[in-house]
């Protein structure tokens, strides 16, 4: 994770900028995570641009919130400070101040019809039928506290910069003779001599004694360490369960039969048949076809086409176009070819189901388990209610249990992964990720809230035990360390036989001569920087190989083994054979030098405008919630 938010706050700022326009229309949201701090205080000023803390708040949380989704959601605001998020904030605020301060200086301007055009095409302000909803942009306006006045002032300055970064971005084409170059250089292929070390198959090493395996055993208490266990106890409550007591009679059902009434009516209904296609002509020919032949599937699955059936359609079911004509068109018809923006539908009706009230015995069923699963969960919120009372009155989790017949589990000993000590994983857990989560986040004694996983279950879970993480004591694990020696003495034997083999290969010795017990020789298929690889070679040593001549070695562990590379060949790109991968260099290089471009144009703002932080303010602002 830490790699990944270094990697995320890298390139935030290049990356951020360049989706201003996007983010400007966001729902953005604003919360005091800097407490204690006058919003109004200045951290910054760049050229005339004041930057407080309340806009800085507002620019972190939704860096925050994008991070949340890059990262993980569980990410808090001060590992956000932490990991440098806040300082990349403020850099992005003041790089936002100094362009809007060169767009004002290049007189760049955006026209009003230019924003309305671009919320006119905002899926979110259209209705369902496509067309712009005018309701729905004042809804989203009033939620925001904006004006449509305001909302589209700030439209054209995003867009103003949008229109300058763009640019920016795509200032020159790219040489064909740079593409070439680079495309020649990452298609050049290497063919390795490859020499495969087994640790497991190393012979030749003596068993330790006693003094090997104690100092081998202190060396490396981490891997003969219990975690830390927990003893628990959860009292959990199943509707499932409390549906096995209940029984609905014939005349329950009966009654919500007669007073559900009309609400169990439907309109007419349609099982069809339908097929769509692109060409009106070949659309007529199927329709034919299907006449002909009686049955549209068949006639369909004749041509190679997909014939979908669709069951108990109602009206508004159906595009608006086809409607119309489908419920039209009476039982067995094969329909004309239908347009719609989908393409020509070849339609046929294969039932027709009038309008009306299911019959009582057509719908018994399901009303019975309607019921029975409404008066569990009415039961089940009666008992949860009960069982809250109880809990904050500190009874014990054994008395509710057995007070409310609840489902009582005791498990011993179990670790935040939710493993016993013989590695078993308890079925009794209830709701496991979240249970654990509650458990391990209490101390012993206490009981955590009645939790609910959103599928009839609730419980709650006490914490009887903590049992600190601790190195296990020798004579317990003797037999692992031994096999822990062993193991890593045969790694390190097939480290120096890797050593060995590398030396002979890289003094010009046949690749055959290296063979010997747990060494095994081949030659890998043709490896490149373009996307041609060997599957059998860890990823990392084909990496170096790449940037090797021929007869020049590379080393590389994983999984056990150790692997040895020798640049046995090495095969120039054809230029004049055709490469789809070719057109993919032109985009890279293009970005890289958009970036690049962006990077130096922030420099040359930073020397136009003068910036200045407040130290000592953002020094109190990166300590909040430590």
């Amino acid at each position: 994770m830490l790699q990944t938010m270094r990697h995320f706050a890298h390139s935030w700022v290049v990356k951020g900028l360049m989706m201003f326009l996007i983010l400007s229309f966001g729902i953005w949201g604003i919360g005091d995570i800097f407490r204690g701090n006058p919003l109004q205080q200045t951290v910054a000023k760049a050229g005339n641009e004041t930057i407080t803390v309340g806009m800085l708040n507002h620019a972190f949380e939704q860096t925050v919130a994008r991070a949340r989704q890059t990262i993980s959601p569980d990410l808090t605001l001060a590992q956000a400070r932490q990991f440098g998020l806040l300082d990349k904030t403020l850099d992005g605020e003041i790089d936002r101040a100094l362009i809007d301060q060169d767009i004002k200086k290049l007189n760049i301007d955006v026209p009003p019809q230019a924003v309305l055009q671009m919320i006119a095409n905002v899926p979110q302000f259209r209705a369902k039928d496509g067309t712009f909803n005018r309701e729905l942009f004042a809804m989203y306006l009033q939620q925001q506290g904006l004006s449509e006045t305001g909302f589209v002032a700030k439209g054209q300055h995003d867009m103003a910069r949008q229109v300058l970064l763009n640019v920016l971005s795509s200032s020159r084409s790219v040489p064909q003779i740079e593409i070439d170059t680079l495309y020649k250089a990452r298609a050049q292929k290497r063919i390795l001599d490859v020499a495969t070390i087994d640790a497991n198959a190393m012979t030749g090493i003596a068993a330790p004694d006693d003094k090997a395996l104690h100092d081998f055993y202190d060396k490396n208490p981490q891997l003969f360490t219990a975690p830390e266990y927990r003893a628990l106890t959860i009292a959990a409550l199943s509707t499932d369960a409390i549906a096995k007591d209940i029984t609905i009679s014939d005349a329950d059902v009966k009654k919500a039969y007669d007073d559900k009434g009309d609400t169990l009516a439907h309109p007419e209904q349609r099982d069809i048949v339908q097929v769509v296609l692109q060409d009106e002509d070949k659309a007529k020919a199927l329709a034919a076809q299907a006449r002909a032949a009686g049955d549209l599937a068949k006639a369909a699955k004749k041509d190679g086409d997909a014939a979908v059936p669709l069951d108990a359609l109602e009206a508004k079911n159906l595009m608006p176009a086809l409607a119309t004509p489908v419920f039209a068109m009476k039982s067995g018809a094969v329909s004309d070819p239908i347009h719609t923006q989908l393409g020509w539908h070849v339609v046929e009706v294969t039932k027709i189901i009038p309008a009306g009230k299911p019959s009582f015995d057509a719908v018994k069923d399901s009303l019975r388990a309607e019921l029975l699963h409404d008066r569990a969960v009415d039961q089940a919120t009666q008992i949860v209610n009960k069982m809250d009372d109880d809990i904050a009155a500190g009874e014990a989790v054994e008395d509710i249990a057995n007070d409310l017949k609840l489902r009582l589990v005791k498990i011993p000993a179990v670790d935040a992964q939710g493993q016993t000590p013989d590695g078993k994983t308890p079925s009794e857990f209830p709701d496991k990720d979240a249970m654990l989560k509650d458990a391990f986040a209490q101390n012993a004694g206490d009981t955590s809230n009645i939790e609910d996983d959103k599928q009839g279950n609730y419980y709650v879970v006490r914490t009887d035990q903590i049992t600190p993480a601790a190195v296990k004591p020798f004579d317990s694990v003797k037999a692992d360390v031994a096999k822990d020696w062993m193991e890593h003495a045969r790694e390190a034997k097939a480290h120096d036989v890797a050593i060995a083999v590398e030396k002979d290969l890289k003094a010009g010795k046949p690749l055959d001569s290296v063979v010997q017990a747990g060494v095994t020789v081949r030659q890998s298929t043709p490896v490149s920087a373009i996307g041609d690889t060997d599957a059998l070679l860890p990823p990392d040593l084909v990496q170096q190989a790449l940037r090797l001549g021929k007869g020049e070695t590379a080393v590389a562990a994983q999984g056990g083994k150790d692997y040895v590379a020798r640049v046995a060949s090495i095969v120039d790109a054809d230029m004049s054979k055709p490469d789809p991968r070719k057109g993919m260099i032109a985009p890279e290089i293009k970005q890289q030098m958009g970036e690049e471009i962006l990077d130096e144009y922030l420099d040359y703002l930073h020397r136009q405008f003068p910036v200045r932080v407040n130290t000592e303010l953002m020094a109190q602002l990166r300590q909040q919630g430590e």
